[in-house]
């Protein structure tokens, strides 16, 4: 309680130093021919008039108005206003305590003489300048740290936000590329310039809208409009390398290691990585993977993340996935290049390895009217995977009205899993009814195959357009499965017992040719067409044997849990609009969707099952300004593994059906998009709403006997709603070397799905609903704090009263300091806590997450880099979380590393042709 007082206070200290009273300086500013003309968005800055050194800038508002505030009284100020196309307005003033704030009130500009060359003083370079859609910022007007890279100029821009992902928003719209002095020296790559090249080169930072993304898509309103960052050099960078190695150690055997390297020659970029570690955390992250890795120009298929910062691109783990204790490995190239004649080039393989021991304890309770099915399992799983990734990418402008696209790549993995899991379930008044122990064994190889190409070409007349695609995959995942598992049923005194192989083998084979057509009909009238053939070839073999008791052999056939499922046919898509400008601000786009899907089921045992729908349905579109709103219809087939009709044993007391006799689901969907930035007071805040109504969709009927072996049917279900809302509100206030960050807002989630179970069915109404709030203060890049703070509340409701409503509360909370100070030394922490209002009997309510560490910078521009860190100082070594579905709620803990300490040596590499400061030499000391 202590501490959060003193950081309350702290932090109330903070904005009080931020609004202390002081003077201001406010006008209108106008053009002087024509006074009604206002002139917004100029850039106006208050300057030292001694020594010309920046106090305060801002850009005038929509309506010509500017107000600076924070200003000092007693010494004289120099006014200067840049604005595109007019000449720079300069005044000098002294504020005093007796008259602080000066309204100067309608200041009238000229327009500039185009034949005379204004001189620009360098002291004066505005920090922001607008140039019709261009924002341009000085970086010299905003001051980094000597080992800062271009990201950390980028955070102390006006209006610039950082993902933790890394990806960047200019005014909340997201940047799609990133270009060095206008070339795409990395293949428009988000991160890989802003996460490497130092800033103390980078002479301005220009923003412009992506024009070629509103040429394709000219309904894009100017909140959804992309945007393209141009670093301009100091001096320009024609070849460069640069990269990191790190290796570190601790007690109890743990490690981590690693080198990533990229070195670019003109227009190539080769890449290379090696990484391992056993401390459950993946060997980079995220963004130097796709940064310097290379995926990020490569392109990424698949990706998964999770909150302890572990991720997986297109199916290779880097580390930090799942739970328990882990082992991660791995090691790549890439490379890309531009030839002479524009073709962009891209070739990469990646190997991962990844494997983890872990613990998990699940709990299911259930109500079942009078009565309720607790169950209770404890797992231990060791799982080993090996994957490799290969692939390529050829980029082709053709000329600059026709651009083709052919990426191919393969991904192999295989994968050995071992698990041993002791189940038992038990009623309302404890007393057990069943228990299983169940030994697992599964190996298996999956093999991903896809090519993608398109073609895409642009005509002379605007709007009209064309674009047509190829996708081709095969997907093989060839799986043997051994389980063995003994049940007793303690109502009847019955042991069952099972040793039993499954042997399944899915191919999925899908190809699609599309087609896209946009032609302006007038100034106010567009019309569009898409077309989509799809040819699908699914095969589900399953063979299931038992062990023969004369041997170790599993070759006793099972034809009752054996079926070979083929599903062959063709779908197509037909979606046509039509787009109205009714006025400047507001867009009309009604269109129809006609769909139909043909497919063909066979099976080795059961009657031959056409499945032939036709679909139609109307679309509509509205753009209003930032407000956007869509409705969209969809048709979906069941997926085949649903109709693959043999039970899946392999849990004895949990069996999962198929049904071939499903039909597609059809779904309306809503969507409402609403974004403003307010320029004036540098606020950001959005609103989003998704709606959505399903008729057929997939529920399983659950049945439970009276022995507690629970039985899955898919089947089809009407009435399904699901309506989500959210809002995110963002200030900037930066002054001096003072930053604030004030972030808050919230999401809920309302879903109506039906629930059966033993013939009762019920709709399950669940509402979930999360506030968030959020503060990062910095200053002068010397202390740093992180505020975070979220409550989900979750809440079902049935309408028969065999199921019992059921609610649970989480809190959420993280804080981060750090401290830069004394010179060379970096001081963070971070502490984390959830706490949960389900109180469980051998779960962890209240986990804590305490992390340290202390990193000592040396060598030349503190290349090198010496960290002593402490994991879960706390050791509270677990992880949970709860969750609501059907008529359950399920509490899932697992076991983590727990406490460990590392000393971690990393080196960074930076060496550039250009000569900023003395020349470098790679690798040198």
């Amino acid at each position: 309680m202590k501490t959060r007082i003193l950081l309350l206070s702290f932090v109330v200290f903070c904005f009080s130093a931020v609004a202390q009273k002081s003077g201001s300086v406010s006008g209108i500013l106008l053009d002087s021919v024509n006074i009604k003309e206002t002139l917004t968005y100029a850039t106006v800055s208050v300057y030292k008039a001694a020594d010309s050194s920046l106090i305060s800038y801002k850009l005038s508002d929509d309506k010509g108005a500017f107000r600076l505030g924070n200003l000092p009284t007693g010494i004289p100020l120099r006014l200067v206003i840049n604005a595109f196309r007019y000449k720079v307005y300069r005044k000098v003033f002294t504020l005093t305590d007796d008259r602080p704030n000066a309204d100067l009130g309608n200041l009238l500009l000229s327009l500039k003489n185009n034949t005379l060359a204004e001189i620009e003083l360098v002291a004066e370079r505005p920090p922001i300048v607008v140039r019709k859609d261009t924002i341009e910022f000085n970086a010299g007007s905003f001051k980094t740290l000597p080992t800062a890279v271009v990201e950390d100029l980028l955070k102390k821009l006006p209006g610039v936000t950082i993902a933790a992902d890394g990806s960047i928003q200019v005014n909340g719209k997201t940047v799609s590329k990133i270009l060095v002095d206008g070339k795409e020296f990395f293949g428009g790559d988000q991160q890989i310039a802003t996460k490497n090249l130092p800033a103390n080169i980078i002479d301005r930072v220009q923003v412009t809208e992506d024009k070629e993304a509103k040429r394709r898509d000219p309904d894009l309103i100017a909140a959804n409009t992309p945007q393209v960052i141009n670093l301009k050099l100091k001096k320009a960078i024609k070849q460069g390398a640069f990269g990191k190695l790190y290796g570190g150690g601790g007690p109890k055997d743990y490690y981590e290691g690693g080198a990533i390297f990229n070195v670019f020659r003109d227009t190539t970029q080769v890449s290379a990585l090696a990484y391992g570690n056993n401390v459950n955390k993946p060997g980079f992250t995220i963004g130097d993977i796709q940064r310097i890795g290379g995926f990020a120009r490569a392109g990424v298929n698949s990706w998964m993340t999770n909150s302890e910062g572990g991720f997986a691109l297109d199916n290779i783990s880097f580390g930090g996935l799942g739970n328990g204790l882990q082992k991660t490995a791995g090691g790549g190239f890439n490379l890309n290049t531009l030839t002479k004649g524009g073709i962009k080039l891209n070739g990469k393989y990646f190997f991962g390895l990844n494997s983890s021991l872990a613990e998990q304890l699940t709990n299911d309770d259930q109500t079942l009217g009078a009565d309720r099915l607790i169950g209770y399992s404890i797992a231990n799983n060791n799982n080993k995977s090996y994957t490799h990734n290969i692939g390529g990418k050829m980029e082709w402008k053709i000329d600059s009205l026709t651009t083709f696209n052919f990426n191919p790549t393969i991904t192999i993995s295989t994968f050995r899993n071992r698990a041993l899991m002791d189940k038992t379930s038990s009623n309302s008044s404890n007393i057990p009814i069943n228990k299983a122990v169940t030994s697992t064994r599964q190996n298996g190889t999956n093999l991903d195959f896809n090519l993608y190409a398109d073609y895409w070409k642009d005509f002379k007349k605007a709007g009209r357009s064309f674009n047509m695609s190829l996708n081709a995959s095969q997907r093989n995942n060839l799986n043997d499965y051994y389980n063995s598992s003994l049940s007793t049923f303690y109502a009847t005194s019955v042991n069952t017992s099972i040793d039993q192989l499954r042997d399944n083998d899915i191919r999925n084979m899908r190809s699609s040719l599309s087609a896209n057509y946009s032609e302006p009909i007038n100034k106010k009238l567009t019309f569009s067409a898409n077309v989509i053939g799809i040819y699908l070839s699914n095969e589900n073999a399953l063979s299931t044997f038992y062990k023969n008791t004369a041997g170790d052999e599993y070759d006793v056939a099972i034809p009752t849990l054996s079926e070979t499922v083929k599903q062959t046919g063709f779908k197509s898509s037909v979606r046509a609009r039509l787009r109205w400008k009714a006025t400047k601000d507001l867009a009309i786009r009604p269109g129809m969707v006609f769909n139909t899907i043909n497919l063909e089921n066979t099976f080795t045992t059961n009657p031959r099952l056409s499945q032939d729908y036709v679909f139609f349905a109307p679309t509509m579109n509205i753009v209003y300004k930032a407000l956007s709103v869509d409705y969209t219809p969809s048709f979906t087939e069941p997926d085949v593994q649903y109709v693959q009709p043999v039970a899946n044993n392999t849990d004895p007391l949990f069996i999962q059906n198929g049904n071939p006799s499903l039909k597609p689901a059809v779904a309306h969907q809503v969507s409402m998009n609403l974004y403003k930035n307010d320029v004036k007071h540098a606020l950001n805040y959005n609103l989003y709403m998704n709606g959505s109504y399903r008729n057929d969709a997939i529920v399983m009927s659950r049945t439970i006997s009276g022995t507690g072996v629970q039985v899955n049917n898919p089947v089809n279900a009407d009435g399904f709603m699901q309506f989500y809302l959210g809002s995110n509100v963002n200030k900037d206030i930066k002054r001096d070397k003072r930053q604030i960050t004030l972030g808050t807002g919230f999401w809920t989630n309302y879903s109506r799905t039906v629930v059966i179970v033993n013939s009762n069915e019920s709709f399950a109404k669940n509402l979930s609903f999360s506030p968030r709030g959020s503060v990062r203060l910095n200053f002068n890049d010397k202390l740093e704090i992180n505020q975070n703070y979220s409550v989900s509340v979750n809440k079902t409701t049935y309408d028969d009263d065999f199921f019992h409503d059921r609610n649970f509360l989480t809190h959420n909370t993280e804080s981060e300091l750090i401290l830069r100070l004394p010179s060379k030394f970096v001081w963070e922490t971070t502490y984390r806590m959830q706490i949960n209002n389900q109180s469980i009997a051998g779960y962890n309510n209240n986990i804590r997450l305490w992390n340290a560490g202390l990193t000592y910078l040396f060598m030349k521009n503190n290349r090198a880099q010496l960290k002593f860190s402490v994991n879960d100082l706390l050791n509270a070594n677990v992880r949970r979380y709860a969750y609501i579905t059907d008529n359950l709620v399920r509490n899932v803990q697992s076991n983590n590393l727990g406490r460990y300490a590392l000393l971690t040596l990393t080196y960074n590499v930076q060496n550039f042709g250009g000569k900023v400061g003395g020349k470098e030499r790679f690798f040198g000391f």
